[in-house]
């Protein structure tokens, strides 16, 4: 598989209980986001039930899946090549679906550009994909029961994704989303509670929660943001769990999401917070509805009132017209705060977005030495904040072994969230002590952690 989302999705498909042997069998290729993963792992569960079988190897199947990204300029061109690629080495009579953003975009083009392709389909709900594939290439077997199905999971065993929206509303000037999802639409409160209670009781540890915005949650099926009436649900659920909120729009931070994260310790003291740039005439020709002042003081808020927050943002450089002063002033911010991870982006000129028609673009060599003059001062940021955790303890998530003999295991502690932030990679940990334990920090390397297990055997 293409990512480590699917080396799981093998691992976990290699437990399906197949129904019959003369199955018909398909491949998946999930890229971009973790939306899409969400997706992708739906589709595959319902095909399951229709009757095909999953396989992590090309040559076995009958079918590839890849469900595409179309959101930046560098994830069409990665859709593109994958499709190519897949076509290349695929068993010759095998079948190819293409599906998701990058075909709700560009399905004519792709049609025309790439005819070896057997369906295109845009981005509808999941379970119209599963419709789609199942009409097109009927099954070779009959729809296999429930009771005769394993979970089928893209991710590891600790940790799982619940998308609580698709779509939004923001409108921001330079990205694709409404273009390609539409408006915010909100999945009531009781199916994210039955997702959560499922993943629950198959042993997930980890919740992580996604939406294109989570402070917009609710606010098309409840009237208002509802966030906090989620965050308020999910916390009635008697068992012990970490939950990770995902993209959160700054100015929709409100002093009552902030105390349901103090009230609760199962709500990791993390925040996903993508800002995008500071300066005030950027962020107008953004369509960032807040103000640089207002960002000093939503930091400065979560810092005094959750202490040992941890903060992840994402930046872009090179928007349109962005002076030289301009980004100065977004490198002195990234130096007062000192974001605990960051993500910095080249803006990607997008068609029929409204930024795409602002004049004064810049050059790539600038946006590409912009990027990396943060970066570097971002890895000078991480290095002092490691340097000052080693010799404290924390629970870690443990994950997965590291080599054959189990003597080093990989796991993350609440300031990593998944795939993005570096790894704990851990010693002296007994695999009968459990999924969370306590572990000592003694040294780090780059972005991943180096530590000891504490709990006693």
């Amino acid at each position: 598989m293409d990512n480590r989302q699917q080396i799981y999705g093998v691992l976990c498909s290699t437990l399906h209980a197949l129904c019959y042997s003369n199955e018909m069998k398909y491949y998946f290729i999930s890229l971009g986001c973790a939306k899409n993963l969400v997706d992708s792992e739906k589709i595959s569960k319902i095909l399951s039930r229709y009757g095909y079988g999953i396989t992590g190897i090309i040559q076995e199947a009958n079918l590839v899946l890849i469900n595409t990204c179309g959101f930046i300029k560098k994830a069409k061109q990665e859709s593109i090549d994958t499709v190519l690629s897949v076509l290349q080495e695929k068993p010759k009579n095998a079948k190819v679906i293409v599906f998701g953003c990058l075909v709700q975009r560009y399905k004519k083009e792709l049609e025309t550009l790439i005819p070896e392709v057997d369906l295109f389909l845009p981005a509808l709900p999941y379970k119209e994909i599963a419709k789609n594939i199942q009409k097109k290439f009927s099954p070779l077997k009959l729809p296999c029961t429930n009771a005769s199905l394993k979970k089928i999971c893209f991710t590891p065993p600790s940790y799982t994704y619940i998308k609580i929206a698709d779509g939004c509303n923001n409108r921001c000037s330079y990205c694709t989303i409404p273009l390609i999802r539409g408006p915010l639409k909100s999945i009531p409160i009781d199916q994210i509670l039955k997702d959560i209670k499922k993943a629950l009781n198959n042993n997930v540890y980890e919740i992580n929660l996604i939406a294109q915005d989570l402070t917009s949650y609710g606010r098309d099926l409840y009237g208002k943001p509802s966030l906090d009436m989620l965050l308020e649900s999910i916390l009635s659920i008697k068992k012990e769990f970490w939950l990770r909120l995902l993209y959160l729009y700054p100015s929709g931070i409100t002093p009552r999401i902030v105390n349901l994260i103090k009230s609760d310790q199962r709500i990791t003291k993390y925040l996903d917070i993508p800002v995008q740039h500071v300066n005030d005439r950027i962020l107008k020709l953004m369509n960032r509805r807040y103000s640089k002042k207002l960002l000093l003081e939503k930091f400065a808020m979560l810092r005094e009132e959750i202490p040992d927050i941890v903060i992840r943002s994402t930046f872009i450089v090179g928007f349109p017209t962005e002076s030289e002063e301009e980004f100065e002033e977004l490198a002195d911010f990234v130096r007062q705060i000192k974001f605990d991870h960051l993500g910095v982006f080249e803006y990607s000129e997008e068609e029929d977005t409204v930024a795409f028609n602002i004049k004064g673009r810049i050059p790539y060599s600038m946006k590409r030495k912009r990027k990396k003059a943060l970066m570097q001062m971002q890895q000078e940021i991480v290095k002092n904040k490691n340097e000052a955790i080693i010799g404290k303890e924390f629970p870690c998530l443990i994950e997965m072994p590291v080599d054959e003999y189990g003597a080093v295991w990989s796991g993350r502690i609440y300031s990593q969230a998944p795939e993005v932030d570096g790894s704990v990679f851990v010693t002296d940990y007994q695999k009968k002590i459990g999924n969370v334990v306590d572990v000592l920090i003694k040294n780090f390397k780059y972005y991943d952690l180096i530590a000891e297990c504490k709990d006693a055997p």
